[in-house]
């Protein structure tokens, strides 16, 4: 319901219903204090029955391309009563994709909304709060794909950097800027004397204009100060000076008349941007602050709230703005108690975002950084790393780099963000640092953690990755660590690299029983080795089954995009390569080396076995060139890692296989058809002659003489021996 004082107007409504019926974005840009939200309230409230309002508020914490798309798909939701599991699927690729969002989410969403049947209003409050360029392009992507049943309006004290010009080029944008928002002279009367009957001449009521240049706020807030004076006309002419110091003024003017009791409940609570009764009574140190805050809403004094409940509340910006300069003026010293009570509040009610910043805020930066070392990993795998990466630059430098647990946190970023060289000095700096105990996040030490790290990115080259991840399995003797399963995969993975298939399947299978529903990346990595070391076992049926179980992961999460993904399509291509299916092989491989090229700086084996692969497929399919490009790429990422386990001898045999060879009787190899090449691949499978056959569309008569042409070209006698030929050749 609209406050009794509340202005409607017309004049600003009706060019906003006009614009989401005809216009792509609409833009209110203007001030605190202008009214924008209020305006926006009110057309919701207007047009509430008829035309759902998908109402995102932001604040600093948004400031992530992760949160900030979480909030506006969970807002679309509630408003999407048609459909009860609209977004549902968008969400879970929100939190595995991450930061790789952009890319493989928003589409998904934009689709979604595409068969929503009604029109929908989309409203991002207070976008200022935006800075981050990876949200901005997402918002800018939304835009230029938005359905034309949806209308988005951004509400921002600046304008933000987006393709405002083309888009007024266009036609496409509707804007309401200060100069409109301004309280017109008919307006102001409005407010003062008919809506708070302060009876205001038009001779005052034009100097209060003026001075205040007609922004809303400094009106209303003046209205107040003046209801319970006799002699108005002073106070207007003496009402006066910069927009600050008006602030000022008036703030005093309201806080003076209230009880002394209220008073200080506000200018304590003034620390928070989101308020409920038991973080209020938390940080106040007593009881019934929601009974308070209902209230305070009910009698206007700038608290809105912030659901349908009544639970939480935001003071109105500028409201809080002015109480926070109270409080720091007249009790500065309070001012770190006060945040401090709401950190151990918040973080006890899982709100680490909010008690990370209100610890920082208290400069106590040794729980901040108790609190990041604490809560980072549950944050990174769910995409957030951006706002892990905003804990750790509001610490002080001279923390973050002596203190080893937050040393490890920082290498964890850099190493997922590709970054490895920075990971590497950080793991190194960390391990200098005298310590002793388990860290904050459960790991047992920081010998531990940095042996995790190395034992699962590899980047130091094979043999130290195994000694690395021995290491972190032997320090975690009591296996509770959420990071266990991890080091299972990251020994798989490095044994699996320096030949030692056998011992690598088991730690992989240990692995997958260690993976939950809640950690699809570590499961799809898994299960694409154990299809590689199954294709190596000639077990190709497990290969493929295990291979496409990645696949559907990938589908089933919206990870098509995230470089880390590229595991399973270059499982499976493997697979396809080994039993012959060449062009599905081709294609397969070139996908998931595209993927994983995203990201360079990431560990470089599921690479160079992409390459090895596509370079064995290329090959056999008569692209020798090709074959040889494919090569030199691998061996150009060889050269970065001497200690590089399996892979120098065999990037060494197909490059042997790809010079000019010589049969064994001296003469000129005649070269394989295609069709004897597809042949040779399904000869080194386990399937007979008619089976193979079968798979080739042609009589078994015709698969014998290919075979026996094969033998002919190759110089020998057995199918054993033209497969043992052909691997040392590189054809397969």
């Amino acid at each position: 319901m609209p406050r009794p004082e509340q202005l409607v107007r017309p004049r600003l409504l009706e060019p906003l219903r006009n614009a989401s019926e005809y216009n792509k974005i609409t833009l209110i840009s203007a001030p605190a204090g202008y009214g924008k939200t209020t305006l926006l309230a009110q057309w919701l409230q207007a047009e509430e029955a008829s035309l759902p309002f998908a109402w995102v508020s932001l604040d600093e914490q948004d400031n992530d391309p992760v949160r900030l798309w979480r909030h506006i798909i969970e807002a679309m939701c509630q408003v999407a009563l048609e459909d009860e599991d609209f977004g549902a699927d968008v969400l879970v690729t929100l939190s595995t994709a991450g930061q790789n969002f952009l890319e493989i989410g928003l589409p998904m969403l934009i689709n979604e909304l595409a068969e929503v049947p009604h029109r929908m209003i989309v409203v991002i409050d207070d976008y200022q709060f935006v800075t981050e360029e990876r949200c901005h392009e997402s918002v800018v992507y939304f835009l230029e794909h938005l359905p034309e049943k949806i209308h988005l309006i951004l509400s921002s004290r600046s304008d933000p950097p987006l393709p405002l010009g083309r888009l007024r080029a266009r036609g496409e944008m509707n804007e309401t800027r200060a100069e409109q928002l301004a309280f017109s002279e008919e307006e102001a009367a409005c407010l003062l004397n008919e809506k708070m009957e302060l009876d205001i001449g038009p001779d005052d009521l034009s100097v209060l204009l003026e001075r205040t240049e007609g922004w809303p706020a400094a009106i209303y807030l003046a209205a107040l100060s003046m209801r319970n004076r006799e002699d108005k006309h002073a106070f207007i002419e003496s009402f006066r000076g910069s927009n600050r110091y008006i602030v000022d003024l008036l703030g005093e003017e309201v806080l003076a008349c209230l009880r002394e009791e209220v008073r200080e409940f506000l200018l304590r609570t003034s620390i928070l941007r989101r308020l409920t009764g038991p973080l209020c009574d938390a940080v106040v140190d007593r009881e019934g602050s929601g009974k308070l805050l209902t209230e305070f809403s009910r009698a206007n004094l700038f608290v809105v709230p912030l659901d349908e409940q009544g639970e939480w509340y935001r003071y109105h910006n500028l409201f809080s703005d002015l109480l926070l300069y109270e409080l720091r003026s007249s009790y500065p010293e309070l001012v770190p108690i006060l945040h401090k009570r709401a950190s151990v509040w918040l973080e006890g009610e899982k709100f680490f975002d909010a008690a990370i910043r209100h610890a920082v805020a208290a400069t106590d930066y040794e729980r901040a950084g108790l609190l990041v070392t604490r809560h980072w990993y549950e944050y990174v795998t769910a995409g957030q790393t951006k706002t892990v990466e905003n804990w750790l630059e509001s610490l002080p430098e001279e923390l973050t780099t002596h203190d080893p647990a937050l040393l490890l946190v920082r290498a964890w970023v850099c190493t997922l963000s590709g970054r490895g060289e920075d990971g590497e000095r950080l793991l190194t700096r960390a391990e200098s640092l005298p310590t002793e105990g388990p860290l904050p996040d459960g790991t047992v030490s920081v010998e531990a953690g940095v042996a995790t790290i190395r034992g699962v990115f590899g980047l130091g080259g094979v043999q130290s990755t195994v000694e690395a991840a021995r290491r972190a399995m032997a320090l975690d003797t009591k296996r509770t660590s959420s990071l266990t399963g991890l080091m299972h995969f990251g020994l798989g993975s490095s044994l699996y690299l320096s030949g030692e298939r056998s011992a690598a399947r088991k730690q992989f299978e240990e692995a997958l029983e260690l993976t939950g529903t809640d950690q699809p990346m570590l499961r799809l990595v898994s299960v694409s080795y154990l299809s590689l070391v199954a294709t190596d076992e000639g077990h190709l049926e497990e290969a493929e089954s295990l291979a496409r179980e990645a696949c559907a992961l990938v589908v089933r999460f919206g990870l098509q995009k995230v470089p880390q993904s590229s595991w399973a399509p270059i499982a499976l291509g493997n697979m396809l390569a080994k039993r012959g299916d060449l062009v599905e092989a081709q294609t397969t491989l070139e996908d998931g080396l595209s993927t994983r090229r995203r990201l360079p700086g990431l560990s470089p084996w599921p690479t160079l076995i992409g390459l090895l692969a596509l370079a064995r497929v290329r090959s056999a399919r008569g692209n020798r060139g090709g074959a040889r490009e494919t090569l030199a790429e691998a061996r150009t990422i060889l050269q970065t890692y001497p200690d590089a386990g399996i892979f120098p001898e065999s990037l060494e045999r197909q490059e042997r296989g790809l010079r000019t060879i010589k049969r064994r009787d001296g003469s000129l190899d005649e070269e394989l058809t295609r069709r004897e090449l597809d042949v040779l691949h399904l000869l080194a499978s386990e399937e007979s002659t008619s089976q193979i056959a079968k798979r080739l569309y042609v009589a078994p008569s015709t698969v014998k003489t290919q075979v026996k042409s094969i033998y002919r070209k190759l110089g020998v006698s057995s199918r054993k021996e033209a497969v043992e030929d052909a691997y040392a050749r590189g054809i397969i």
